[in-house]
């Protein structure tokens, strides 16, 4: 075992972020994968992966932003749409990330590795400014898994907004702004 009875005690645990800019958009596009090294003397082995959407609701206007969404992602489209619902767009100041997968290959999809990996992706996304993570299941897809994986995303300290016969969105802010959920 890598780790001890306590997730902070994951040790040796590296991500590495890759981004690209969605062409003709103000998104970008996150690849993080997770590697874990056994020993200090041992190459690092990918034990997973994460994808991800950032964008800078500052930098541009919230309904330019929805409709680059929508040519994007179904999910991303979704999540921007929702956000208005639960938070005051227009008082975000920094990066708002919206996740869309986080898998870890076997052996390695424990519960404590994956909520171990998840805690330092968002302490990486923090250093990058990013104040708000977004997770929601597609508007065509209402019964999704993420009805099931959501106690999983409450104990990371996600809050879910749901509207009866709509998808399912989750959100979390991680640093301290003046956005104001309701």
């Amino acid at each position: 075992m890598i780790y001890g009875g306590n997730r902070m005690d994951v040790a040796n645990v590296y991500v590495d972020f890759k981004l690209a800019v969605e062409e003709g958009t103000s998104f970008f596009r996150v690849l993080a994968q997770c590697f874990i090294y056994k020993d200090s003397h041992d190459d690092p082995i990918l034990i997973g992966e994460a994808s991800l959407h950032l964008f800078n609701p500052v930098k541009t206007s919230y309904l330019d932003l929805c409709g680059e969404a929508d040519c994007l992602s179904d999910k991303l489209s979704y999540s921007l749409i929702s956000l208005e619902k639960f938070c005051e767009v227009d008082k975000i100041n920094s990066i708002v990330a919206v996740f869309h997968t986080l898998n870890l290959k076997e052996p390695w999809d424990e519960k404590e590795l994956s909520i171990a990996i998840y805690e330092k992706l968002e302490d990486q996304l923090s250093l990058l400014n990013v104040e708000l993570i977004l997770i929601s299941n597609s508007r065509h897809h209402v019964i999704d898994n993420l009805t099931s994986i959501s106690p999983y995303y409450t104990e990371l300290g996600f809050t879910s907004y749901n509207i009866e016969k709509e998808p399912i969105i989750m959100y979390k802010q991680i640093s301290s702004t003046y956005v104001e959920i309701n």
